[in-house]
């Protein structure tokens, strides 16, 4: 039997990525790595197929990883479930700066592809340049917006009916002032959840009000501000929903601070479900979804769409959310 690539790494224990850089004489491996593999590719009597290289267009066995913020509550669950599978599948996982804009790293790596595909949750690639640079030789997933094009798959969660169900329980509860603290403006999340949010009051025929929506950007620092200046305006909401837990817990803070009850004088909601949510006090009720999973699906699509297995893959996949009930409510 033909010895492959996968069976030198295997022998080798590092990964394909690595068997690659190797035999290509690559600087990203050490010269000891280098080393050790090309012994065992020789004990192996492994020979690269030179008509498969040049088909596949320096394959590197690695992955683009494209984030807006590396230290986040969210991030971090996420970044598990793309290593865990990218570790099983033998591809390694780059992480790439976005500092710089067109002149970053991260532009550079996928413009010049660097790398074999990308997942991508950051708005500092328009839709446009996604657009033309993914393809079938070079697919992309895309966590943070619906884009139709070849090569382009979409994990998206349901932001929607999230924001839905939080907003028909503060109703439910008797709430009649209920705020909304928005995420940034060009947030996709942020938006379907304001949808959300609106439709939400629509099914119970109440108006939404324009100072009832409070333009934010999914920090704890800055809903702890605004959350205190209403507060000493005199506006005090019978309850505010937040589009993330992190801006909920800054919210948590100022009532505390004004010595305001949570839940019996102020109800909360957040979205997200952070590790910090259940440890808050109050604990907070909060929307949650499949952190770790969704970077699980997005690493499978990825490499699936990578193994020429794309007519197997749905283009838009959407995550399930529920409503966890704790003491903010």
């Amino acid at each position: 039997m033909k010895v492959t690539i996968k069976d030198v790494a295997k022998k080798a224990n590092v990964s394909i990525a690595t068997v690659s850089y190797a035999m290509n004489d690559c600087n990203r491996v050490s010269e000891k790595t280098r080393q050790h593999v090309l012994n065992i590719a020789n004990e192996m009597n492994y020979v690269a197929n030179t008509n498969a290289k040049q088909l596949k267009q320096r394959r590197s066995y690695a992955i683009g990883l494209f984030l807006n913020n590396w230290f986040g509550p969210i991030y971090s669950e996420l970044v598990k479930g793309i290593e865990e599978v990218c570790h099983q599948r033998g591809y390694d996982l780059v992480a790439c700066s976005m500092y710089g804009n067109e002149d970053s790293t991260a532009h550079k790596y996928i413009r010049d592809r660097v790398v074999d595909g990308a997942v991508v949750l950051t708005n500092s690639f328009d839709t446009e340049f996604l657009k033309s640079v993914a393809g079938p030789d070079f697919p992309m997933v895309v966590l943070d917006r619906e884009i139709s094009a070849p090569g382009i798959y979409n994990i998206l969660i349901d932001n929607f009916g999230g924001a839905f169900s939080a907003t028909k329980e503060l109703v439910l509860k008797g709430c009649k002032d209920i705020y909304f603290f928005t995420g940034p403006e060009d947030s996709y999340d942020s938006k379907k959840r304001l949808d959300g949010y609106i439709s939400a009051l629509g099914y119970f025929n109440m108006p939404v009000k324009n100072h009832h929506l409070i333009k934010s950007d999914f920090t704890e620092k800055t809903a702890y501000k605004q959350m205190k200046e209403l507060l000493e305006q005199g506006r005090r909401p019978d309850a505010v929903f937040a589009a993330n837990d992190e801006m909920a817990i800054g919210i948590i803070r100022a009532a505390k601070r004004y010595e305001i009850d949570i839940p019996s004088e102020m109800k909360l909601v957040g979205f997200d479900n952070i590790r910090m949510a259940e440890l808050m006090i109050p604990s907070l009720t909060t929307v949650t979804h499949e952190k770790e999973g969704m970077g699980e699906l997005a690493a499978s699509i990825l490499i699936n769409a990578l193994d020429e297995k794309a007519k197997d893959l749905q283009t838009l996949t959407i995550l399930p959310t529920s409503l966890i009930l704790r003491e903010t409510l």
